[in-house]
């Protein structure tokens, strides 16, 4: 009986081990970095810890300040095109034209091996 029991706990523990050990898709760098300044971009990158999903991975782009206007609701920027990197853990966003001067929030989301889905987002300004 203690043997089973003991069998028992090593092969629960084998196999929530590996789940354990595993990491949530996390953005580890952009271009634009999160609060840069930069020259009207033409393109926003994403840079993950993992491979993702293709499926999973969305990303929106909003102009959520205007130079010269005081308050305004966010602006979607529509019209980009998204593309997974070959090596599936980066996704980049192409624009039709650079982006006007303003200040812009990216927010993303996606999943890896886990299939838990992972979001975030980070803001930076065209001058």
């Amino acid at each position: 009986m203690r043997l089973s029991r003991t069998l028992l706990a090593i092969t629960a523990l084998g196999l929530t081990a590996p789940q354990l050990a595993s990491a949530h898709t996390a953005l580890v760098a952009s271009t634009p970095t999160a609060n840069a300044s930069v020259a009207a971009p033409t393109k926003v990158e994403l840079r993950f810890n993992e491979a993702v999903i293709g499926a999973t991975a969305r990303a929106e782009i909003a102009m959520t300040g205007m130079p010269g206007m005081g308050s305004h609701a966010p602006m979607p920027i529509t019209g980009f095109t998204a593309q997974i990197g070959k090596d599936r853990k980066s996704m980049t966003l192409l624009l039709r034209r650079p982006l006007s001067a303003g200040t812009y929030q990216v927010t993303w989301t996606a999943a890896g091996a886990d299939t838990h889905r992972m979001s975030g987002n980070f803001s930076f300004t065209v001058r």
